[in-house]
């Protein structure tokens, strides 16, 4: 006899053809689709076949994008060599660095990494406002690029009285980064993040080169890092970057219930410090208090440990805070009667009413021990959080790290030599690598640049993993 709980429910209707193979089309090649919608041209002009002239429609371009699209399209026929006499433990090492152009070098690994890559973070030259340069030829002198948008002849003729010379650093940029990015996101895996660095000169239009590559619908988030403090400034003192997220299937993530936290950076060492101080004054909760609080001293105003000085009491719990918003948001929540426990008095309603939808969800949380009344029914009760049952977060999207602290750590590395100019903290990428990964992923950066230094005896000094073949 069929067990009928076992027979598999079909849908009465069949996938749509049309619909099943748009939705592969934009999996593979979402820089073809426009406003959510295909456009044959930009696919045409990806396969590097000619395109007809047509309507104004709404579209992401600069002079030189085909350019730029033949520089992807175009094959290399460079190798990697091992180079051994220029590595440490080369027969142990975990990393691989590779010395070349980046992009000849993300066509040789296309084969081999396609699909498998979990990360990629990338700190590409910033467009600073000076000429462009990079290897690709693409700095784009005046007289090339007045060419290129037809306000100068190839016989060297401006065809126009007021030439406009303003997009040729954004091109010459724009130009560099296509081809790059476009390979970087065929190397990630489903589950996979590319983060890139920028500041405010280039940040909107990698916003929209990345939209255009990746698809707008797989942003996840611009997180700004606090960099410095700049008194001098005429109007406003911008000291800050960003970091730009984009995944490589925000649905697949959504389908698969993935979702990301770090564990709370110093949560161990608090717990550890409870524990100590517990055995030295036994119950004493109010000098367990005082080491407590004087360790929270310590932190920096940078210090990404800092929110955890806000847990500022102590029980056999460990350390916790008891003024947690017991408001329903945005207004119109319940208004069932709660008693004191004391008094067996009605306490006094939050203004927009209790966060818990029912009477009995409220008993509830106040059994597990998270609700906090006042000393008498006048006062609202107050939600309690435990530092050591919260011991996960969610990343941020504001970070302050400042650069002169990242300059300092990197100064101490190498025993207080100046190797890199203007150094992320290396502290903020490894949460980043961390929040993003996972032991054993893939993490790429081909943007590490001429900066590095090659020499051997740095390396040992300064601890950098070997490269291997």
């Amino acid at each position: 006899m069929t067990d009928r709980t076992q027979i598999e429910k079909v849908d009465n209707e069949t996938p749509g053809q049309r619909d099943e193979l748009l939705n592969r089309l934009k999996a593979s090649v979402p820089e073809a689709f426009s406003d959510g919608k295909l456009d044959v041209e930009a696919l045409q002009a990806l396969l590097g076949d000619k395109v007809e002239d047509g309507p104004e429609r709404f579209t992401f371009t600069w002079a030189g994008k085909r350019d730029a699209m033949a520089m992807l399209q175009a094959p290399s026929s460079a190798t990697l060599a091992p180079d051994p006499d220029n590595s440490i433990n080369f027969d142990d090492a975990q990393h691989v660095f590779i010395e070349g152009e980046n992009l000849e070098v993300l066509k040789v690994l296309y084969r081999s990494y396609f699909g498998r890559v979990k990360l990629i973070y990338i700190d590409p030259p910033y467009n600073t406002g000076n000429d462009f340069i990079y290897p690709d030829n693409f700095a784009d002198p005046l007289d090339h690029y007045l060419k290129l948008t037809g306000q100068r002849t190839e016989e060297g003729d401006d065809t126009t009285s007021k030439t406009e010379t303003a997009g040729r650093l954004h091109s010459g940029w724009l130009s560099m980064m296509y081809p790059r990015l476009s390979l970087a996101r065929q190397l990630l895996r489903e589950d996979g993040f590319v983060v890139v660095s920028i500041d405010d000169d280039e940040l909107p239009n990698l916003i929209r080169l990345m939209d255009e590559l990746f698809g707008e619908e797989n942003r996840a988030a611009v997180l700004v890092y606090d960099r410095n403090r700049k008194n001098d400034a005429k109007l406003f003192s911008v000291g800050h970057e960003y970091m730009v997220v984009y995944a490589r299937n925000r649905a697949w993530l959504k389908e698969n219930d993935i979702i990301l936290r770090a564990p709370k950076e110093g949560i161990e060492e608090i717990r550890d410090l409870f524990e100590k101080s517990r055995k030295k004054h036994g119950d004493d909760w109010a000098k367990v208090r005082e080491d407590i609080l004087a360790f929270y001293e310590t932190y920096e105003e940078d210090d990404p440990r800092k929110p955890l000085a806000r847990y500022r009491k102590v029980d056999e719990r460990g350390p916790y805070r008891d003024d947690g918003n017991i408001n329903w948001p945005g207004g119109g929540g319940p208004r069932y009667r709660i008693s004191h426990p004391v008094t067996r008095k009605p306490v006094k309603l939050p203004t927009s009413g209790w966060r818990y939808p029912t009477r009995r969800r409220f008993l509830e949380v106040c059994r597990e021990g998270r609700i906090v009344f006042g000393k008498d029914e006048t006062t609202v009760p107050g939600v309690r959080s435990n530092m050591f049952d919260a011991d996960v977060q969610v990343m941020h999207s504001v970070t302050f790290s400042y650069a002169q602290t990242a300059a300092t750590q990197f100064a101490d590395i190498f025993g207080g030599k100046k190797t890199f100019d203007n150094p992320k903290s290396y502290t903020d990428l490894e949460r980043l690598v961390g929040y993003l990964s996972e032991p054993g992923d893939t993490v790429l950066d081909f943007f590490a640049g001429g900066d590095v230094p090659t020499d051997v005896e740095t390396l040992k000094k300064g601890g950098v993993a070997s490269p291997e073949p």
